[in-house]
């Protein structure tokens, strides 16, 4: 069972500083920001939960965000405030977004955007392709499931040059990833599975989802119970197996 994410009305000051070094494979590739938002969703102080992974699919059964650091004291409130600074203030997170890129040290930088979390909103994934389009010296890149929503933004002018998406298998929005040209991510239950699928590992750097092949691979997180859970499948395999079971199930009420 998940913890709702829930940020004390004491920590409700704005974030200090927005992008950060991230999880400790982040942490490999030393040139490597990230902002990120809480998991799946999160509870904010007035009680309102917001779902930061709309698009969620089988991958909310093992979401390896809502677990070990993720969850520690000093970094899931950091989380939940970052969010509570962009819905309650979208303006305000976008400058003060703009004025911390505008240091030095990410000329030549590459951000993720999320390593927990997606653009759960139109007008939040607006922000950042302002924010990108403005920053052409830094590299942004997002795993994201939110596919209707991105090819929403795309007809004009154009996702940025310097914003690389990489769809990732697991969501309800699956069928829609084209597997012939996207950049897409699948998790796998080792490392052995994903070489022998053909696709490229980030095991030894997170950069490489965003260079070489089209298609990455990621081994599961090594927790028992999400193992069990996944088995022998991959997220896209899992998806489709929920996704057919949803599609009997519609056929019989209809």
């Amino acid at each position: 069972m998940t913890t709702k994410l829930t940020l004390r009305p004491a920590a409700r000051a704005r974030p200090k500083q927005l992008l950060r070094k991230g999880n400790s494979n982040l942490g490999r590739d030393k040139n490597v920001w990230v902002f990120t938002l809480p998991a799946l969703y999160a509870v904010l102080p007035d009680g309102t939960t917001v779902v930061t992974c709309p698009q969620a699919g089988t991958c909310a059964l093992v979401c390896y965000a809502r677990f070990g650091t993720y969850t520690w004291s000093n970094v899931a409130p950091a989380h939940v405030a970052n969010l509570l600074f962009v819905v309650e203030d979208l303006p305000g997170w976008e400058a003060a977004m703009r004025k911390e890129l505008a240091a030095e040290k990410f000329k030549g930088a590459y951000v993720r955007i999320h390593d927990a979390g997606d653009f759960y909103q139109d007008a939040y994934l607006l922000a950042w392709l302002r924010i990108i389009r403005d920053f052409p010296e830094t590299t942004f890149y997002a795993y994201t499931k939110e596919i209707l929503r991105i090819r929403g933004c795309i007809d004009d002018p154009g996702l940025p040059a310097n914003f690389i998406t990489i769809f990732s298998f697991g969501g309800d929005q699956d069928a829609l990833i084209d597997e012939d040209n996207d950049r897409i991510g699948d998790v796998f239950p080792t490392e052995e599975a994903v070489a022998e699928a053909g696709y490229a590992s980030q095991l030894r750097s997170d950069l490489d989802a965003i260079s070489g092949s089209r298609k990455v691979g990621m081994a599961a997180k090594q927790r028992p119970q999400a193992l069990r859970r996944q088995g022998a499948r991959t997220f896209r395999e899992w998806q489709r197996e929920q996704d057919r079971r949803r599609a009997q199930l519609a056929g019989r009420r209809g």
